[in-house]
Protein backbone atom coordinates (compact mmCIF):
# COMPACT_ATOMS: atom_id res chain seq x y z
CA UNK A 1 0.00 0.00 0.00
CA UNK A 2 0.91 3.67 -0.52
CA UNK A 3 2.29 6.26 1.77
CA UNK A 4 -0.61 7.44 3.70
CA UNK A 5 0.30 10.83 1.66
CA UNK A 6 -0.77 9.25 -1.84
CA UNK A 7 -3.90 7.52 -0.56
CA UNK A 8 -6.58 8.28 -2.71
CA UNK A 9 -9.81 8.77 -0.36
CA UNK A 10 -7.53 10.21 2.65
CA UNK A 11 -9.86 12.43 4.80
CA UNK A 12 -13.42 10.95 3.39
CA UNK A 13 -16.15 9.22 4.93
CA UNK A 14 -18.63 6.68 3.41
CA UNK A 15 -21.37 5.21 3.86
CA UNK A 16 -21.99 1.73 1.96
CA UNK A 17 -24.94 -0.14 2.10
CA UNK A 18 -25.46 -3.94 1.78
CA UNK A 19 -22.13 -4.30 3.09
CA UNK A 20 -22.45 -7.58 4.30
CA UNK A 21 -21.61 -9.34 0.99
CA UNK A 22 -19.22 -10.92 -0.59
CA UNK A 23 -19.37 -7.51 -3.47
CA UNK A 24 -19.97 -4.83 -0.43
CA UNK A 25 -17.22 -6.50 1.32
CA UNK A 26 -14.94 -5.82 -0.90
CA UNK A 27 -16.53 -2.56 -1.76
CA UNK A 28 -15.60 -1.54 1.93
CA UNK A 29 -12.12 -2.90 2.25
CA UNK A 30 -11.15 -1.00 -1.13
CA UNK A 31 -12.23 2.40 -0.09
CA UNK A 32 -10.93 1.68 3.22
CA UNK A 33 -7.49 0.66 2.07
CA UNK A 34 -7.32 3.99 0.09
CA UNK A 35 -8.39 5.91 3.01
CA UNK A 36 -11.82 6.45 4.13
CA UNK A 37 -13.89 5.83 7.26
CA UNK A 38 -16.68 3.34 6.90
CA UNK A 39 -20.47 2.75 7.85
CA UNK A 40 -21.06 -0.41 7.52
CA UNK A 41 -24.82 -1.36 6.31
CA UNK A 42 -26.52 -4.37 6.62
CA UNK A 43 -29.84 -5.28 7.61
CA UNK A 44 -29.01 -9.02 8.74
CA UNK A 45 -25.89 -10.29 7.81
CA UNK A 46 -22.76 -10.37 9.98
CA UNK A 47 -19.99 -7.75 9.83
CA UNK A 48 -17.69 -8.15 12.56
CA UNK A 49 -15.07 -9.45 9.93
CA UNK A 50 -15.53 -6.67 7.85
CA UNK A 51 -15.50 -4.64 10.48
CA UNK A 52 -12.01 -5.72 11.91
CA UNK A 53 -10.94 -5.92 8.57
CA UNK A 54 -10.91 -1.91 7.83
CA UNK A 55 -9.76 -1.47 11.17
CA UNK A 56 -6.73 -3.10 10.43
CA UNK A 57 -5.78 -0.96 7.45
CA UNK A 58 -6.01 2.03 10.04
CA UNK A 59 -9.39 3.45 9.43
CA UNK A 60 -12.37 3.64 11.31
CA UNK A 61 -15.55 2.06 10.76
CA UNK A 62 -18.66 1.31 12.13
CA UNK A 63 -21.59 -1.06 11.22
CA UNK A 64 -25.38 0.07 11.30
CA UNK A 65 -28.17 -1.89 10.26
CA UNK A 66 -31.23 -0.54 8.01
CA UNK A 67 -34.13 -1.59 5.92
CA UNK A 68 -32.90 0.60 2.58
CA UNK A 69 -36.71 0.24 1.70
CA UNK A 70 -37.49 2.12 4.63
CA UNK A 71 -37.52 6.07 5.27
CA UNK A 72 -37.38 6.08 9.00
CA UNK A 73 -34.77 3.60 9.17
CA UNK A 74 -32.37 4.93 6.37
CA UNK A 75 -33.03 8.41 7.87
CA UNK A 76 -31.54 7.13 11.42
CA UNK A 77 -28.83 5.16 9.84
CA UNK A 78 -27.44 8.08 7.90
CA UNK A 79 -28.30 10.54 11.66
CA UNK A 80 -26.09 7.80 13.31
CA UNK A 81 -23.48 7.83 10.55
CA UNK A 82 -23.31 12.00 11.16
CA UNK A 83 -22.88 11.49 14.78
CA UNK A 84 -20.35 9.36 14.23
CA UNK A 85 -17.73 10.67 11.60
CA UNK A 86 -19.32 14.52 11.68
CA UNK A 87 -19.81 14.23 7.57
CA UNK A 88 -20.95 11.89 4.60
CA UNK A 89 -18.62 12.42 1.65
CA UNK A 90 -19.62 9.03 -0.42
CA UNK A 91 -22.14 6.72 -0.41
CA UNK A 92 -21.99 3.46 -2.35
CA UNK A 93 -25.64 2.53 -2.82
CA UNK A 94 -24.78 -1.59 -3.04
CA UNK A 95 -27.93 -3.08 -0.77
CA UNK A 96 -30.17 -5.15 -3.95
CA UNK A 97 -32.17 -7.88 -3.69
CA UNK A 98 -33.85 -10.37 -6.71
CA UNK A 99 -36.60 -13.06 -6.93
CA UNK A 100 -36.13 -14.96 -9.86
CA UNK A 101 -39.29 -16.33 -11.48
CA UNK A 102 -41.18 -15.77 -14.99
CA UNK A 103 -43.03 -12.59 -14.96
CA UNK A 104 -46.74 -14.68 -14.96
CA UNK A 105 -45.86 -16.36 -11.25
CA UNK A 106 -44.48 -12.77 -9.69
CA UNK A 107 -46.59 -11.86 -7.18
CA UNK A 108 -47.33 -7.88 -6.61
CA UNK A 109 -45.59 -8.75 -2.95
CA UNK A 110 -42.41 -9.91 -4.53
CA UNK A 111 -42.32 -7.09 -7.31
CA UNK A 112 -42.49 -4.68 -4.67
CA UNK A 113 -40.03 -5.90 -2.66
CA UNK A 114 -37.49 -5.84 -5.37
CA UNK A 115 -38.57 -2.62 -6.28
CA UNK A 116 -38.92 -1.23 -3.00
CA UNK A 117 -35.31 -2.58 -1.85
CA UNK A 118 -33.25 -1.70 -5.71
CA UNK A 119 -34.98 1.31 -6.65
CA UNK A 120 -36.58 2.95 -3.85
CA UNK A 121 -33.97 2.12 -1.77
CA UNK A 122 -31.67 4.39 -3.57
CA UNK A 123 -33.39 7.08 -3.98
CA UNK A 124 -33.96 6.83 0.21
CA UNK A 125 -30.88 6.32 0.68
CA UNK A 126 -29.39 9.21 -1.62
CA UNK A 127 -31.77 11.66 -1.35
CA UNK A 128 -30.75 11.54 3.07
CA UNK A 129 -27.48 11.62 2.06
CA UNK A 130 -27.85 14.17 -0.87
CA UNK A 131 -29.51 16.69 1.52
CA UNK A 132 -26.23 17.10 3.73
CA UNK A 133 -24.00 17.46 -0.01
CA UNK A 134 -25.66 19.89 -1.30
CA UNK A 135 -25.24 21.97 2.29
CA UNK A 136 -21.69 21.49 2.08
CA UNK A 137 -21.61 21.94 -1.64
CA UNK A 138 -19.24 18.89 -2.43
CA UNK A 139 -20.47 14.60 -2.79
CA UNK A 140 -19.94 11.38 -4.46
CA UNK A 141 -23.18 8.74 -4.81
CA UNK A 142 -22.02 5.38 -6.46
CA UNK A 143 -25.09 3.26 -7.48
CA UNK A 144 -24.86 -0.22 -8.21
CA UNK A 145 -27.04 -1.49 -10.76
CA UNK A 146 -26.35 -4.60 -13.02
CA UNK A 147 -25.71 -5.93 -16.87
CA UNK A 148 -29.29 -7.10 -16.58
CA UNK A 149 -30.22 -3.17 -16.61
CA UNK A 150 -29.09 -3.12 -19.92
CA UNK A 151 -30.20 -6.41 -21.32
CA UNK A 152 -32.84 -8.59 -19.82
CA UNK A 153 -33.09 -12.46 -19.70
CA UNK A 154 -36.04 -14.68 -19.11
CA UNK A 155 -37.03 -15.56 -15.46
CA UNK A 156 -35.09 -12.10 -13.86
CA UNK A 157 -38.45 -11.02 -12.45
CA UNK A 158 -38.30 -7.33 -11.38
CA UNK A 159 -34.56 -7.05 -11.33
CA UNK A 160 -33.65 -6.16 -14.71
CA UNK A 161 -36.22 -3.16 -14.49
CA UNK A 162 -35.35 -2.08 -10.65
CA UNK A 163 -32.29 -1.56 -12.13
CA UNK A 164 -32.76 -0.15 -15.22
CA UNK A 165 -34.50 2.55 -13.10
CA UNK A 166 -31.70 2.83 -11.00
CA UNK A 167 -29.67 3.58 -14.20
CA UNK A 168 -32.29 6.43 -14.79
CA UNK A 169 -32.15 7.74 -11.58
CA UNK A 170 -28.44 8.10 -11.45
CA UNK A 171 -29.08 10.16 -14.44
CA UNK A 172 -31.85 12.38 -12.61
CA UNK A 173 -30.04 12.88 -9.77
CA UNK A 174 -26.60 13.61 -11.50
CA UNK A 175 -28.29 16.65 -13.28
CA UNK A 176 -29.84 18.08 -10.83
CA UNK A 177 -27.19 17.86 -8.05
CA UNK A 178 -24.06 18.81 -10.40
CA UNK A 179 -24.45 22.45 -9.77
CA UNK A 180 -23.86 21.60 -6.03
CA UNK A 181 -20.63 19.78 -7.10
CA UNK A 182 -22.37 16.34 -6.34
CA UNK A 183 -21.34 13.34 -8.70
CA UNK A 184 -23.71 10.66 -9.45
CA UNK A 185 -22.37 7.57 -11.29
CA UNK A 186 -23.21 3.88 -11.39
CA UNK A 187 -21.24 0.64 -11.71
CA UNK A 188 -22.90 -2.44 -13.13
CA UNK A 189 -21.78 -5.84 -12.61
CA UNK A 190 -22.04 -8.82 -14.50
CA UNK A 191 -22.12 -12.03 -12.67
CA UNK A 192 -19.64 -12.03 -9.72
CA UNK A 193 -18.33 -14.94 -7.92
CA UNK A 194 -19.99 -15.40 -4.67
CA UNK A 195 -21.36 -18.71 -2.54
CA UNK A 196 -24.38 -18.62 -5.03
CA UNK A 197 -22.73 -18.19 -8.12
CA UNK A 198 -20.57 -21.16 -7.00
CA UNK A 199 -23.58 -23.19 -6.51
CA UNK A 200 -24.86 -22.04 -10.00
CA UNK A 201 -21.84 -22.92 -11.61
CA UNK A 202 -22.52 -26.67 -10.91
CA UNK A 203 -25.27 -26.59 -13.38
CA UNK A 204 -23.38 -27.66 -16.40
CA UNK A 205 -25.70 -25.56 -18.96
CA UNK A 206 -25.17 -22.57 -16.57
CA UNK A 207 -21.26 -22.80 -17.27
CA UNK A 208 -21.82 -23.16 -20.78
CA UNK A 209 -23.51 -19.87 -20.90
CA UNK A 210 -20.26 -18.54 -18.69
CA UNK A 211 -18.34 -20.07 -21.33
CA UNK A 212 -19.97 -17.29 -23.66
CA UNK A 213 -19.06 -14.19 -22.10
CA UNK A 214 -16.16 -12.61 -23.87
CA UNK A 215 -13.38 -12.85 -21.48
CA UNK A 216 -15.04 -16.49 -20.63
CA UNK A 217 -15.45 -16.21 -16.32
CA UNK A 218 -17.19 -15.00 -14.13
CA UNK A 219 -15.99 -11.21 -12.45
CA UNK A 220 -14.67 -11.12 -9.07
CA UNK A 221 -15.89 -9.04 -6.38
CA UNK A 222 -12.86 -7.07 -5.94
CA UNK A 223 -13.04 -5.95 -9.78
CA UNK A 224 -16.40 -4.25 -9.08
CA UNK A 225 -14.54 -2.93 -6.32
CA UNK A 226 -12.11 -0.96 -8.20
CA UNK A 227 -14.59 0.26 -10.43
CA UNK A 228 -16.30 1.92 -7.66
CA UNK A 229 -13.02 3.23 -6.57
CA UNK A 230 -11.95 4.87 -9.74
CA UNK A 231 -15.71 6.48 -9.38
CA UNK A 232 -15.18 7.49 -6.22
CA UNK A 233 -11.59 9.25 -6.93
CA UNK A 234 -10.17 12.44 -8.31
CA UNK A 235 -9.19 10.79 -11.33
CA UNK A 236 -12.80 10.46 -12.46
CA UNK A 237 -13.68 14.09 -11.21
CA UNK A 238 -15.27 15.34 -14.92
CA UNK A 239 -17.65 11.96 -14.74
CA UNK A 240 -20.70 12.37 -13.39
CA UNK A 241 -24.43 10.74 -15.17
CA UNK A 242 -22.71 7.55 -16.42
CA UNK A 243 -23.03 4.00 -15.66
CA UNK A 244 -19.61 1.86 -16.20
CA UNK A 245 -20.73 -1.58 -17.45
CA UNK A 246 -18.30 -4.06 -15.63
CA UNK A 247 -19.28 -7.52 -17.48
CA UNK A 248 -16.57 -9.14 -19.10
CA UNK A 249 -17.89 -7.85 -22.46
CA UNK A 250 -21.31 -10.05 -21.48
CA UNK A 251 -24.16 -7.61 -22.57
CA UNK A 252 -22.29 -8.09 -25.87
CA UNK A 253 -22.92 -11.37 -25.91
CA UNK A 254 -25.33 -11.83 -23.62
CA UNK A 255 -24.66 -15.13 -22.01
CA UNK A 256 -27.72 -16.22 -20.25
CA UNK A 257 -29.58 -16.83 -24.01
CA UNK A 258 -30.35 -20.30 -24.31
Amino acid sequence: MQGRSGLRLEGLTAVVTGGGGTMGNAIVTSLAAEGADVAVVTRISPQEEVLQEVNKLGRRAIGLHADVADEASVDEMFSKTIESFGKIDLLVNNAGVGIRMPLEQVSIQDWDKVVAVNLRGVFLCSRAAGRGMIDRRKGNIINIAGASAHLCYAGGGAFGPSKAGVISLTKQMAVEWAKYNIRVNGVSPGPVMNPETEELLRDENIRSRVANIPLGRVGRAEEIASAVLFLASKESSYITGQTLIVDGGSVETWYLYP
